[in-house]
């Protein structure tokens, strides 16, 4: 996510070196956690980014654990709040997508990360640029790169969002 910070009461002079900051930030997924739980994921690997959020609550009893193993990397839990306002949101959506004729889709048991991700952009950033998310489930199905797809996300809602949502104009989508 990339924001921009201005703050008022700040001279011009002041102000370069808070516009267009870019903020790094990794949502942690369960699938994820358990690999930081197993020595999966090397300490550099996280300190590139600015932070991690952890969207999935399984994470609640491993937090303070995690934050001693990865002391350098600044780790939050997404409140139930946001969670739970993002799956009303994404089930009027697929509610409304069935109104239209569309679908149907599989069940889900959980939002995916990039989904959480582009919903929390939407409510931190005026503009949402989105890269390296499918809008085609063939290109899907041709090369995964996360081994598995997770049979816990309703992949073609998602994709099938991710271009209503470029569509109207509320993202820019980029894919390779």
């Amino acid at each position: 996510m990339v924001h921009v910070l201005k703050e008022d009461g700040m001279t011009m002079e002041e102000m370069p070196r808070y516009v267009g900051a870019k903020t790094t930030l990794r949502l942690i997924n369960r699938k994820y956690t358990n690999q930081m739980l197993q020595d999966g994921v090397r300490q550099e690997d996280l300190a590139k980014d600015e932070f991690v959020a952890f969207w999935n609550f399984y994470s609640v009893p491993y937090m303070l654990y995690l934050q001693e193993r990865y002391p350098k990397v600044p780790m939050y839990l997404l409140s139930t709040d946001l969670i739970n306002w993002q799956l009303a949101v994404f089930s009027q959506l697929r509610a409304d997508f069935y109104r239209l004729g569309l679908g149907p889709f599989e069940c889900y048991r959980f939002l995916s990360s990039g989904v959480h991700g582009v919903f929390m952009s939407f409510l931190l950033c005026g503009s949402v640029d989105i890269y390296g998310f499918s809008t085609s489930m063939d290109n899907f199905k041709a090369g995964f790169n996360h081994g598995r797809p997770s049979e816990s996300h309703s992949w073609g809602f998602e994709t099938m969002l991710m271009r209503l949502l470029y569509f109207v104009g509320a993202t820019d989508i980029c894919n390779t």
